[in-house]
């Protein structure tokens, strides 16, 4: 991306560098465009970033040895072709130009220039703003950001380009993206459509704000199946919480599902869990009271024996304020494959089949309410509880066996019969008897 001259009257020259001196937390470098035209400077962010020994500076360009750097690097040059663009744009309509014009018509997207990429990376720094707040949370938007990856890869491998004008997403585009996920992802068909939903979360931004006029999602129609929630039961829950395993990540990750299993809480709620959240109520009682860090909705779960005696087992073992020795997600749900296998549990164990356990076996089963199960998982409607809480055989045959206590023995004479029942009965009788005496009976 060599300086370009334009004309004898115009010297022009594009370039990209990074900004050491403005390092986010993670290291990372804000890489920027450096548009000079006739001597005039201007600088806008590219919204990107790169660590600073990953960075090329006589290039202007990353080391391109990683894929994420070498779509940084495809994405610059498309950067410096949209540039060279507008500038050969104002030279063949006879325009005075200046830098400062060619930054302004870079920034100023409209429906025509705004691109499916460039609308990913808007989002995705917005949500990371809110992020920081704490008011949303990690996981979203590193969700928000595998969506943007997959996007671009779409694009690489279906039309060949890293880029698309917003005005090409269409219906087909669509359709083409969800066989692509189940093809060339191997993605079932949830865990696609859940994608194309967080598509269309960042597409909105596009559509509220003007740059588009056509929502192509309202045109696709896809369904969720449903799902057989997995949850285990008392026996397996007590097979976990008596194994005995020779590994310390086991057994901390094993603890953290039984506490959850216990509670009810997620686990990005368990992860954020300090002491803070615990209160002491007039009963004497220790409740989790705070809100979900999902829905924001407040919800009290009381602490029962097993959750205080685990939060006692690693009194001494924090970091910081946080209460348990959380792993990540990732790692919390390959461990617990592993801990299914060895305590021979043949169920696809992943951290949230603690919150449908809580659900349907700790509570539910044990005649806990389902209003009350509700308000404990933090939702607001009883028809989420419902695809939590499971009811089981067991659970049917106690409420029965309840039921037959009450009401066998209330009546304890045979119904009484009608007199046509009776000279029906009668009849009955003397038919049978004629037989036998006639010794065809």
């Amino acid at each position: 991306m060599k300086a370009d001259k334009k004309a004898s009257k115009n010297t022009f020259s594009v370039i990209f560098v990074i900004q050491k001196g403005k390092c986010r937390p993670d290291g990372k470098a804000p890489i920027v465009a450096r548009i000079t035209v006739n001597g005039e400077m201007v600088h806008f962010s590219t919204k990107m970033y790169i660590e600073p020994e990953r960075w090329l500076p006589l290039e202007y360009k990353t080391k391109g040895q990683i894929h994420e750097e070498q779509v940084i690097n495809s994405t610059l040059f498309d950067f410096h072709a949209t540039i060279k663009r507008k500038y050969n744009d104002m030279i063949y309509r006879g325009e005075v130009i200046t830098a400062s014009k060619i930054k302004s018509s870079i920034l100023c997207q409209d429906e025509r220039s705004m691109t499916l990429i460039a609308l990913c990376n808007k989002y995705i720094e917005d949500y990371e703003k809110l992020v920081l707040t704490q008011d949303y949370g990690q996981e979203s938007f590193f969700r928000y950001k595998v969506c943007r990856n997959r996007l671009q890869e779409f694009l690489r491998d279906e039309f060949k380009v890293s880029d698309l004008p917003l005005q090409d997403i269409n219906k087909r585009f669509l359709d083409k993206l969800y066989l692509w996920l189940r093809s060339a992802h191997r993605l079932n068909n949830n865990t696609a459509v859940k994608f194309i939903h967080r598509f269309a979360s960042i597409y909105k931004m596009a559509k509220d704000n003007g740059w588009v006029a056509a929502d192509p999602f309202k045109q696709q129609k896809l369904h969720l199946d449903k799902v057989d929630r997995g949850y285990l039961t008392i026996e397996e829950v007590s097979r976990l919480y008596n194994k005995e395993f020779e590994s310390l990540r086991l057994e901390q990750v094993r603890d953290i599902f039984i506490f959850s299993c216990y509670t009810g809480l997620a686990y990005i709620d368990v992860y954020n869990l300090t002491e803070d959240q615990l209160n002491v109520w007039a009963d004497g009682n220790t409740w989790i009271s705070f809100h979900r860090q999902k829905t924001k909705v407040p919800f009290n779960v009381r602490l029962l024996d097993v959750p205080l005696q685990i939060i006692e087992k690693y009194k001494h073992f924090r970091k910081g304020k946080r209460l348990l020795p959380v792993p990540s997600n990732q790692k919390c749900n390959e461990y617990l494959k592993e801990i299914a296998e060895v305590c021979g549990i043949n169920k696809n164990i992943t951290f949230h089949v603690a919150r449908h356990t809580f659900a349907t076996t700790i509570t539910l089963g044990n005649g806990v309410p389902i209003e009350t199960v509700s308000k404990m998982l933090g939702h607001t409607n009883v028809r989420t509880t419902q695809i939590y809480a499971r009811i089981t055989d067991q659970k049917i045959n106690v409420d029965m066996e309840s039921l037959a206590a009450k009401l066998n023995g209330i009546f304890t004479a045979p119904l009484t019969p009608s007199k046509e029942s009776v000279r029906r009965e009668q009849h009955q009788r003397e038919v049978q008897k004629f037989a036998v005496a006639a010794g065809l009976a």
